[in-house]
């Protein structure tokens, strides 16, 4: 039995406990038990579908299958050009300076910290979000991925989601009875061809906290291959590969669970069944920015972080070392909330 299960469990035959206890003349404390225990039931539910929805982004998750290194492609920088920070600067022309700080002045602050989407902004806020990010991509200061080791290196170290218009984004935006998503960041590690996708949901009473990993590879697409939206690869592509998504409850009633209290699961949804590789195009790209589209032409809009950073990302041995069961369900962002699939569907 999970310990989620035996946590809501024993908050249940407690509330019984106490009813029973005081049949004559419930109790508020009763009632209280029996709040907790509904409320343990739904917090687990809430934030598991929230942490595998994010799975299923197109910029946030990919199909599993064993991946090459990006060293195995010509346009990989050196080990040691890929492990430090872009050292020459970035030269951004003006009128890429005004955009950036007009479209950074119209995302609207999310509470938590999460990112702003399509359905938490005023629609002629997000066309104007998407006529400067259009004009933005015209002055990319940097060459596309594949024929360029500044860009590579530009690309490296940590991100964060301000904005996006993606559906599993939007998804959970808005969660129900009172949970919140907190930022989501996207550590990426150039050298060793793996990110991870970090997000942190909230109560926003602080009653329960937890975060997800989604561990993935990536690697750049062959040049002239097309998306799902008909855009044709000029050398801005990367192609992601999803690994496992590990979801672990952090404070349950404000105690501590000391990542005790974890899930984790293979995603199963229509890309897997279809045999659609997602991928990602870096239209944008600077030493503080990132515009990216999806696979099917969603925008991403990130940035450097700038107090709270995320999470170090799991050593390639210790994300190996976290292992599935190969008999749980599997999930479909498109249709589950907590991991019901099968392997073979």
């Amino acid at each position: 039995m999970h310990s989620s299960l035996i946590i809501v469990t024993v908050l249940k035959y407690l509330a019984i406990g106490i009813q029973k206890f005081h049949s004559h003349q419930p109790t508020t404390m009763a009632v209280i038990f029996r709040a907790f225990s509904l409320i343990a039931f739904f917090a687990w539910t809430i934030l598991s579908s929230a942490a595998f929805s994010i799975v299923h982004s197109t910029e946030f998750g990919a199909k599993r299958r064993i991946v090459s290194n990006l060293s195995t492609h010509s346009a990989v920088t050196s080990s040691e050009d890929a492990t430090s920070t872009t050292t020459t600067p970035i030269e951004e022309s003006l009128s890429a300076s005004i955009l950036k700080k007009d479209l950074l002045s119209l995302i609207p602050k999310r509470p938590f910290g999460g990112p702003a989407t399509n359905l938490t902004t005023p629609e002629e806020t997000c066309l104007e979000i998407e006529r400067i990010a259009s004009n933005l991509e015209l002055l990319t200061p940097l060459p596309p991925l594949a024929s360029s080791s500044q860009a590579l290196n530009a690309l490296d170290g940590d991100w964060q989601l301000l904005y996006s218009d993606a559906s599993e984004i939007t998804r959970i935006a808005k969660l129900p009875m009172g949970f919140r998503l907190g930022p989501v960041y996207q550590p990426i590690d150039v050298t060793g061809g793996r990110f991870e996708n970090q997000a942190l949901i909230k109560h926003k009473f602080l009653l329960f906290s937890g975060h997800t990993r989604v561990v993935a590879d990536f690697f750049l697409a062959d040049l002239g291959e097309t998306n799902r939206a008909g855009v044709v690869n000029t050398g801005e592509r990367a192609n992601v590969e999803f690994q496992k998504v590990i979801f672990s409850l952090r404070r349950l009633l404000l105690l501590p669970t000391f990542g005790k209290i974890r899930k984790t699961a293979f995603p199963n949804g229509p890309a897997e069944k279809q045999g659609v590789l997602p991928s990602i195009d870096v239209t944008y790209l600077d030493g503080t920015m990132r515009i990216a589209r999806g696979g099917d032409g969603s925008l991403f809009i990130l940035t450097r972080p700038g107090g709270r950073r995320p999470m170090p990302m799991l050593s390639k041995e210790t994300a190996q070392d976290i292992v599935v069961n190969p008999e749980s369900p599997t999930y479909d962002a498109s249709v589950d909330i907590l991991p019901s699939g099968s392997r073979d569907s």
